[in-house]
């Protein structure tokens, strides 16, 4: 029975995973080629714009979970049209979003860059960083959606043939067009700009190509069925919470970045680089949570409520396997992984610093990242919504205000508040999944 189990998780879970662990590579990349060029403010001006994107495309992340969400359920109950519908209003929504995105653009960089502070000459190559990435908004939503969709038909290959190409094409890019290789001009920070709207052009074109080749029978459908409000109604109670429940989390986010920045250059681009090594935590672990959307979805779909828990639990175990690894590789080598990303000794102290703050955590976060894929394939999104907001301004907020600026423990305050929203997840989503309760809500 659990071989059979392992065996349809890790069918998901491993492609999922392979390509989890390369999203951050396009900012792991950015980070990395820019951190070799002479001025530190340089790696601060990247690592602010980019989390001002992941601000808004994370915030835009519930057009993927919803999409996984719904068509998972639609997919195992048989229902093909379900998940045609899905997919086209899903698609609607992120193309009006990602153009209202484009269009904002100059006031979302003024808000962004004066809440994430930062020298002057941050600020300055932060926002042309940011004034040429913003154009591949569109692009970027679109691709969440279509992965959202391959997602919920137990399709974990095309995700990641569409990530994979847009990071190879990206970090390309990015040595072209940064160190001015391959007869590419010599572009710095803006080049890096460039590479990353390269890279978000191949990955919607490529997931289009898949869309065209192995879904030719699901696009059918009219423009009529497109704007039929019972269905618009469906995609945006399912979001809704998704939403909030982002807006929660990027809060706390978005809080860590403005406190860091106003601590100095140095504990900016020390925080930048931490940040990209945790990410390799959440999104490898994350190949196991969207295995979990997928088959916990598809289970409730075909009704069977026993099988849905029990691939639930196994999966779970999974996570906890793949944080303890990471809590190992990060005791011993994050000091060392830090180095790969900078040559600044001052910045890499501070990143060595970090290391019980970061390592200790890495098994906890898994379950909760887990949890989520569970609860989002279950579409308890309602209680996801909930625990994040308590977490966020119930722990992490007054954590980090006691740390910060009671202790002043600077850059080793925030970590510990950031810590804080994990324990606050973790323990606000446990008696959630001990319970039936979570069962019942797709069951409505």
């Amino acid at each position: 029975m659990t071989a059979g189990i392992d065996g349809r998780i890790l069918r998901l879970a491993i492609p999922n995973i392979l390509a989890a662990i390369s999203t951050p590579l396009i900012g792991i990349a950015d980070t990395g080629m820019i951190g070799h060029l002479p001025e530190v403010a340089y790696l601060g001006a990247v690592a602010t714009a980019s989390v001002i994107f992941d601000v808004l495309f994370w915030s835009a992340g519930f057009l993927r979970m919803g999409t996984t969400s719904l068509v998972s359920q639609y997919f195992g109950s048989g229902d093909r049209r379900g998940c045609t519908e899905t997919l086209y209003r899903s698609l609607f929504l992120a193309l009006l979003l990602g153009g209202a995105m484009l269009a904002a653009g100059e006031l979302i960089a003024q808000v962004g860059f004066r809440l994430a502070g930062g020298s002057p000459e941050v600020q300055m190559w932060g926002r042309r960083y940011f004034a040429i990435r913003i154009y591949a908004a569109p692009l970027v939503l679109a691709t969440i959606t279509l992965n959202g969709f391959f997602l919920g038909t137990a399709n974990a290959i095309a995700p990641m043939c569409v990530t994979m190409v847009a990071n190879v094409i990206n970090i390309g890019g990015d040595y072209a067009l940064i160190f001015g290789k391959w007869g590419a001009p010599e572009m710095g920070v803006v080049g890096a700009a460039w590479a990353a709207v390269l890279g978000n052009i191949a990955a919607v074109l490529t997931g289009l190509g898949i869309l065209l080749w192995k879904y030719r029978g699901y696009l059918e459908g009219s423009v009529r069925q497109l704007l039929e409000p019972e269905g618009l109604r469906l995609i945006i109670r399912t979001n809704f919470n998704l939403f909030g429940r982002t807006l929660c989390l990027l809060f706390a986010q978005f809080s860590m970045l403005g406190i860091v920045s106003r601590l100095g250059e140095v504990p900016l681009a020390a925080n930048a680089i931490v940040w990209q090594i945790w990410a390799l935590v959440s999104f490898g672990v994350d190949g196991f949570a969207h295995a979990a959307e997928t088959l916990v979805g598809n289970s409730l779909g075909a009704r069977d409520f026993i099988g849905a828990r029990r691939i639930a639990r196994r999966i779970i175990q999974w996570g906890v396997g793949i944080g303890a690894c990471f809590f190992l590789g990060y005791l011993f080598g994050l000091e060392a992984l830090g180095r790969a990303f900078t040559d600044h000794e001052e910045v890499v102290g501070v990143i060595g610093s970090l290391t019980w703050l970061v390592a200790p955590m890495q098994p906890l976060n898994a379950v909760v990242f887990v949890f989520d894929g569970i609860f989002i394939g279950a579409n308890d999104m309602g209680y996801l919504f909930k625990a994040m907001a308590i977490a966020s301004f119930g722990v992490f907020l007054p954590v980090a205000l006691i740390c910060v600026y009671g202790f002043e423990w600077g850059i080793h305050g925030a970590w510990l508040a950031y810590d804080g929203l994990m324990l606050g997840r973790f323990f606000t989503l446990l008696p959630r999944f001990r319970g039936d309760a979570w069962l019942r809500t797709f069951a409505r």
